[in-house]
């Protein structure tokens, strides 16, 4: 593994331990701030910072797409960033990038909330694998990215479980966690 992997994957494992930790009930809990939202938010914000600022160059071509197929990952692209738009502006987006602290917990599923479990995930996977142009940098951000969130919607589901109960678990049987029409992935 090269010098430069290996920092990336360093990168990538601090925004994961930042994200995933202050989003625990346990750190909740430990660590009174004012603003956890906030705090969590702004965290999250200076991890992907330090990640954009230190990743190191891995240049190598894995893959490169033109013409057809290059409009069509674009196209890709852009969905996948709409998903994360409007998967955020159907839920409380303020809440969800700190500018509002949460209030009490309601369940609640808007339009692509019942396509699949979790649109603004979909979305990113969308985003940072439609590239016309794939770098062995970019594949492991990516891929890494992606372990990080089909490994985060379990912990996210348990905890939804934990606090909707059977609501959630009734949700959860009826809409797929991310492809739509694909139950067995749920």
């Amino acid at each position: 593994m090269t010098r430069a992997a290996i920092i990336n994957l360093a990168l990538l494992l601090l925004f994961g331990l930042q994200h995933s930790v202050m989003a625990r009930d346990w750190f909740k809990s430990a660590v009174r701030l004012a603003k956890p939202r906030r705090t969590y938010a702004l965290a999250s914000v200076f991890a992907l910072l330090l990640i954009w600022r230190l990743w190191q160059p891995m240049p190598e071509v894995f893959w490169l797409f033109r013409g057809a197929v290059a409009v069509g990952l674009y196209a890709v692209w852009t969905f996948g960033l709409q998903l994360i738009l409007f998967g955020a502006m159907a839920i409380n987006w303020r809440e969800l990038v700190g500018l509002k602290e949460p209030g009490p917990a309601e369940f609640q599923t808007p339009f692509l909330y019942t396509i699949v479990r979790h649109p603004i995930y979909l979305g990113v996977i969308l985003v940072i694998w439609a590239a016309p142009r794939m770098t062995q940098g970019r594949l492991l951000f990516a891929a890494a990215m992606t372990l990080y969130i089909l490994i985060g919607i379990q912990f996210e589901e348990r905890a939804l479980e934990k606090t909707f109960g059977d609501v959630y678990r009734v949700y959860k049987s009826k809409v797929p966690m991310l492809i739509p029409g694909w139950r067995s992935i749920s």
